[in-house]
């Protein structure tokens, strides 16, 4: 099985997704998010680290699925639009 690291470059490339774009899918601080893409796994409580997990499951479920992914080419605010509407088309 693939590390998160590498499971993030993936998404990453085939979504088209910065890591800006992931922290706002993940709702956790671009720093944070930043770290995982470097290697470090994420922290806490045993749901909040399975819940980034599952969070990235669907991700690249979707980006299989070409359902939103990937992003297209947008301005940044437009982008972060984007990502929040996907989201919550995602989690009503």
């Amino acid at each position: 099985m693939k590390k998160l690291d590498q499971r993030l470059k993936d998404v990453q490339r085939r979504g088209n997704l910065t890591v800006a774009d992931l922290a706002r899918w993940f709702d956790r601080p671009d720093p944070t998010v930043r770290e995982w893409c470097k290697g470090r796994e994420p922290t806490g409580a045993p749901l909040d680290v399975e819940h980034v997990y599952e969070l990235l499951n669907l991700l690249e479920t979707l980006i299989r699925k070409k359902l939103n992914f990937p992003v297209p080419r947008l301005s940044a605010p437009k982008r972060k639009a984007y990502l929040i509407d996907v989201r919550k088309r995602v989690f009503p």
